[in-house]
């Protein structure tokens, strides 16, 4: 038979399990708050890791180029340069060019901008010229104008590179 439990305790009862429903809510919110601010970490961290291997991928392959001995020293900076809007966080954006010796190498696309970052390019000390990325349109801010910090020593690497080409067997200054 079944003992017949009290109204008053059964009420009681399922307010207890009531609290209990409520706090397990509770409980799942803030776990799912906690899990959405980890993915949108994640995302964020992704995309910060991407720029960085974009950036790598540019530095490998110029230093593969400036090695070619199967290029002329003008084939290698133009591929150089080429290489470099790509690399940039806003890359469907971005032109890039590099002025060596009086001579002018630059991506399909380059326009001059407001939005430049510029780096000489030497050799032994000596100025022989510069390499300019651009945005063509405006871009969100970031560290230097549109470009992140990691961008300008992309740049001053590429510009160390090209350096180099210059050095081995590059074009030479007039006269």
């Amino acid at each position: 038979m079944d003992p017949e439990i009290p109204k008053e305790q059964l009420v009681a009862h399922i307010a207890e399990l009531n609290a209990e429903l409520l706090d397990l809510q509770e409980k799942l919110l803030r776990a799912k708050d906690q899990s959405d601010w980890t993915d949108d970490a994640m995302k964020a961290r992704t995309r910060v890791l991407n720029e960085r291997v974009k950036e790598l991928d540019c530095i490998y392959q110029a230093i593969q180029l400036s090695r070619n001995p199967d290029l002329r020293p003008e084939q290698r900076i133009g591929r150089i340069v080429d290489l470099l809007p790509r690399a940039f966080q806003h890359s469907a954006l971005a032109c890039a060019r590099a002025e060596i010796d009086g001579k002018e190498y630059r991506t399909h696309l380059f326009r001059a901008s407001p939005a430049s970052l510029k780096e000489p390019v030497r050799v032994k000390d000596s100025p022989r010229g510069f390499v300019e990325a651009c945005y063509l349109k405006d871009c969100p801010k970031a560290d230097e104008g549109p470009f992140l910090r990691e961008e300008r020593m992309l740049l001053r690497v590429i510009a160390e590179c090209l350096g180099v080409v210059c050095e081995t067997d590059g074009p030479r200054q007039p006269g």
